[in-house]
């Protein structure tokens, strides 16, 4: 492996083994991009799949986290024979037909049986190989690596997913030919991107996606349970609206299989956005996805010819086929009044929350200037649930679509997950979780150990003047560009200013905080009665709070944009050093006076 890779490709690194990396998700579009810039693979319909090899031992990951190696049996034996020492791979695992094409429904029915033998691992993707982190490589690169490895071991059921190029629209034709899915074209120069983007275009020879099931209507007297039919749902701009009705395509075997998946979700009320009157629908919590195909869609956006074709566990909120005795327990077992208190890592009891509605309704008027500073990093949330205000921690409530997971591993050992978003969905999907404030990491889920933000935390006692608070704002800014970095500030919806420092990716999150902490000390050292840098609150009447603790892995501060729970629900925003000079007010924004900038 070492003579393979005796040239690394350009943007390869040096790094540590990762935790799970949220996968590249191709955008949908019904005709494929053309042009030499394009490689066009199959689109396989089976289960994504993301391997960690770490000494021999696989662990296979669902596209949302999940750890499904058992579920996948023999299977895992083939790919413990890879020439690598540690990989992580990305790709699809199938089940092969009597014709030798992915057959999903096959693939559903082997996994929930035990069955293993006809499963294939097709790997299109090698983000990972022996101490190197490839994700910054051109795709090209990285499946030329990929090829080596593959072609240098054994495994009869891992397959390298080899690509075309040239005419797409004739490769997507050929591909329908043969009763397939469909292709993903994918940019040969792109590094790799977690989440949604264009340098993936999937197009399907037939209409089908995934969908939030929302109710269902059970069979009469079955015994045991099933489903007889199941209305969906599809999210548009935020809100989660009806989509239509499956009324077949369910086997005996899914059908009962569902209605035991869907058990831990009822609620009794709809969950839409908009009023819908179905006597006989059995409301669910959207947090189970199934693979629907249609003919096509209505102006209003109803699907023609609805059927359903398989339950999307790998997205569920648990993995694997659930049980009498697997089941997680129903809410009614936890007193409905509470938070759990594994769930609290702090309780604000002052607190004041807008409703969901004054939440989504903000976000959706600020939510794209809001990704600016928000998306693709991990979130800690303040939470309002059951009548408590709390800084959250622990397992999460059911996460809606567009809320993106990561696994990470903690400062205090273990592995945890955290949330992030991508879109203004995700941002109304996190008030559909209870979310009020949203305390960003100051590193992207691309490079989580490499910040690109440094805070510093002006946070005046009592008896300081705004006027002082603002000298020393300036003071620190003239600081900051002696180290030959620029800041800008941002109103906290509190009392103090942050002054937001942009840097690149180089420094750990340790070597940030320290250099933070240097110059909230030589800042200090100007005035020892005015300024204070420990966090003991007896000592700060009268003083400023030069706070750097705001750095360090997993430390963060109030996002930009991001409401506060406190009265007239004052926004955290960025503004100007003239706003600043000018003696702006510190909640100057709000829920009804959003930010411009």
């Amino acid at each position: 492996m070492r003579k393979l890779l005796a040239s690394p490709p350009q943007g390869a690194h040096a790094a540590p083994f990762p935790h799970f990396i949220e996968p590249c998700l191709a955008t949908l579009r019904d005709t494929p991009p053309e042009g030499a810039d394009w490689l066009h693979e199959i689109k396989y319909d089976g289960y994504r799949t993301q391997c960690h090899l770490r000494a021999s031992r696989p662990r296979l990951l669902t596209r949302r986290g999940y750890d499904w190696t058992e579920r996948f049996g023999s299977l895992v034996d083939d790919i413990a024979g890879l020439a690598v020492d540690t990989a992580i791979l990305d790709g699809e695992v199938v089940a092969i037909d009597e014709k030798g094409r992915p057959d999903y429904a096959k693939l559903q029915a082997d996994l929930a049986k035990g069955r293993g033998d006809r499963l294939v691992y097709f790997v299109f993707d090698l983000l990972y190989v022996d101490g190197l982190d490839l994700r910054r490589a051109s795709l090209l690169e990285r499946k030329r690596v990929l090829r080596g490895v593959l072609d240098r071991s054994h495994g009869a059921r891992v397959l390298f997913s080899d690509h075309l190029e040239g005419n797409a629209r004739a490769v997507v034709a050929n591909a329908c030919a043969m009763g397939l899915e469909g292709i993903v074209s994918k940019d040969r120069n792109a590094p790799y991107r977690s989440g949604t983007n264009e340098s993936w275009i999937k197009v399907k020879c037939g209409r089908s996606d995934d969908f939030p099931i929302i109710a269902f209507v059970e069979k009469l007297g079955a015994e045991p349970r099933r489903v007889a039919s199941l209305y969906i749902g599809r999210r548009q701009n935020g809100r989660l609206l009806y989509a239509g009705k499956a009324r077949s395509g369910y086997t005996l075997e899914s059908a009962e299989r569902l209605r035991e998946m869907l058990d831990p979700y009822i609620r009794s009320t709809s969950p839409l956005d908009e009023p819908l009157h179905k006597p006989k629908a059995t409301w669910v919590e959207p947090v189970i996805a199934a693979e629907i195909a249609y003919s096509s869609r209505t102006p209003n956006g109803l699907l023609r010819e609805a059927v359903f074709k398989g339950i999307r566990d790998d997205l569920a909120p648990r993995a694997g086929p659930k049980t009498a005795s697997d089941r997680r327990p129903a809410p009614a077992a936890r007193s409905p009044t509470r938070v759990p208190r594994e769930n609290i890592l702090q309780l604000l009891p002052q607190a004041v929350v807008p409703s969901k509605e004054e939440l989504a309704s903000y976000w959706a008027k600020v939510g794209r200037r809001a990704l600016r500073y928000l998306a693709r990093r991990p979130l800690k949330l303040v939470r309002h649930s059951r009548g408590t205000t709390f800084y959250h921690k622990g397992s999460l409530p059911p996460v809606p679509e567009p809320v993106h997971q990561l696994t990470i591993e903690k400062r205090e050992g273990g592995e945890g997950t955290r949330l992030w978003i991508d879109s203004i969905d995700g941002l109304i999907g996190l008030v559909a979780m209870g979310a009020v404030e949203l305390h960003p990491w100051n590193a992207t889920i691309d490079d989580l150990e490499h910040p690109d933000l440094i805070v510093f935390d002006l946070d005046p006692g009592a008896g300081i003047e705004r006027d002082f608070l603002t000298e020393t704002a300036f003071t620190l800014r003239d600081m900051l560009k002696q180290e030959h970095l620029d800041s800008w500030p941002k109103l906290t919806g509190g009392k103090g200013i942050h002054l937001m420092v942009p840097v690149e990716p180089t420094l750990t999150h340790d070597e940030a905080r320290d250099f933070a902490k240097a110059v909230s000390q030589r800042l200090a050292a100007t005035d020892r009665k005015r300024y204070v840098t420990a966090a003991d609150p007896a000592r700060r009447k009268g003083r400023i709070f030069i706070d750097y603790l705001r750095n360090g892995r997993g430390n963060t501060a109030i996002g930009t944009c991001s409401p506060r729970a406190r009265p007239g629900f004052p926004v955290a925003a960025r503004v100007t050093w003239k706003d600043i000079a000018d003696g702006l007010p510190p909640d100057a924004f709000s829920l009804a006076k959003p930010p411009a900038r």
